[in-house]
């Protein structure tokens, strides 16, 4: 799956807060893949900006990031989707959520 830094940051806010000792391992190996490296922030200038909060960073040195995950990590962002369904998001984070149905469909 090919993810951009924006995917990447995404992500962690689609996991559910808490589950099993099981999901709890898929997460944890999950956010271990899609980790953005301290080489990677710099590279990309990315930064906080202190008056809004939000994390910034130069967009034409995002370069995406090839993740392979398990059948059983899918599943578990998949089932983490559904969750949303229901839930108002902008339109770039509905954009990660059909990428990972993209991912569970290839499988």
């Amino acid at each position: 799956m090919e993810l951009t830094l924006k995917d990447r940051l995404y992500i962690p806010a689609i996991l559910p807060k808490e589950g099993n000792f099981k999901e709890f391992n898929h997460k944890k190996e999950v956010l271990r893949k899609i980790e953005i490296s301290e080489q990677e922030r710099t590279e990309a200038e990315m930064k906080e900006n202190k008056e809004t909060g939000r994390i910034e960073w130069n967009i034409e040195k995002d370069v995406p990031m090839s993740v392979e995950f398990s059948g059983d990590e899918v599943a578990y962002l998949k089932k983490a989707c559904e969750k949303l369904s229901d839930e108002l998001l902008p339109d770039d984070m509905w954009l990660v959520v059909e990428k990972i149905y993209d991912a569970a469909q290839a499988q």
